[in-house]
């Protein structure tokens, strides 16, 4: 379903020889591209966890320790999230004499009542929403019920201790960006999206489960079967501005990052990093060899 695959779709000299040879490090999957005098780390994340559940391996403490630059997808910070809610509730707000309940028929918004009561909610409360909006409200609140907090998501770990260790903090995107990729889908689709949040109120739970187990373990097959499959197969276009477009732009960054020197570790969604369109494989086709951090 789209809703349940935006969601789950929405990151030293001990690793010398690490990345040559042997196993998979334990833990989430890290990438690592080296040239003369410049490493890039690559880490996939994952955006929602369970508070207190463990962002990294011993691999990821090592390269993040040893990075001058941290990426993430965004700034992480308090006048970041303030810009983003404040977008999110100026893009995602009905225009007058477009209530959500108009965009569905007597039977979805009965619909869509029963599913806000599973939630904890009351339909009137989203009534003043856009539907792209409304959708994330119904999706995220039962992943939050069950204990995933988005202040617990690995990009934020990963910023924090960036913050902690002063390295220098660099992001791809702005919330500017973000949030447009929700506010700008068609309506056809926003539609698509609600009716699918409705009736996925307590599948999107299990799906997160799935793919927290397959994040933690570095199962990348899963994780693109969980997270970009049916994307790739079903929503050509949301697949290619969620996914494809972002990563060939990040991988454009990249790629000129390398030029320079130094260590950078770079934290996106795992998502990012999978298949054929992935961060890893378009870095690889601008001619860098990108290996997976290996265990000794």
């Amino acid at each position: 379903m789209l809703m349940r695959t935006l969601l789950t779709a929405l990151a030293v000299t001990t690793l010398v020889s690490c990345a040559s040879s042997g196993e998979p490090a334990p833990g989430p999957a890290l990438f690592v591209a080296r040239d003369v005098d410049s490493t890039l780390y690559i880490y996939g994340t994952i955006h929602l966890r369970k508070s207190g559940a463990p962002w990294g391996s011993p691999a990821v403490d090592a390269a993040i320790a040893s990075a001058d630059e941290i990426w993430t997808e965004i700034e992480i910070s308090p006048a970041s999230d303030a810009r983003t809610q404040q977008l999110a509730l100026q893009a995602g707000l009905a225009p007058a004499g477009r209530p959500l309940s108009s965009w569905l028929s007597a039977e979805e918004n009965e619909r869509l009542r029963t599913a806000a009561q599973q939630v904890g909610l009351q339909a009137q409360a989203l009534e003043p929403m856009q539907p792209w909006l409304a959708s994330l409200t119904l999706s995220v609140m039962p992943m939050m019920r069950a204990g995933y907090d988005p202040n617990s998501g690995v990009d934020r770990s990963v910023d924090s201790f960036g913050d902690a260790h002063g390295k220098t903090m660099r992001h791809f995107e702005t919330p500017e960006e973000q949030i447009g990729f929700f506010a700008n889908m068609s309506p056809e689709l926003q539609r698509q999206m609600l009716l699918e949040a409705i009736d996925e109120v307590e599948r999107g739970v299990a799906s997160l489960d799935e793919l927290s187990a397959g994040w933690e373990a570095g199962d990348l097959r899963a994780i693109e079967q969980l997270a970009v499959d049916e994307f790739k197969d079903e929503y050509p276009e949301v697949y290619a501005v969620m996914l494809v477009n972002r990563n060939r732009a990040w991988a454009d960054v990249l790629a000129r990052e390398m030029e320079g020197a130094g260590v950078d570790f770079v934290a996106v969604g795992a998502a990012h990093l999978v298949g054929n369109e992935g961060l890893i494989e378009l870095l690889r086709a601008r001619g860098m060899q990108v290996e997976r951090v290996r265990a000794q």
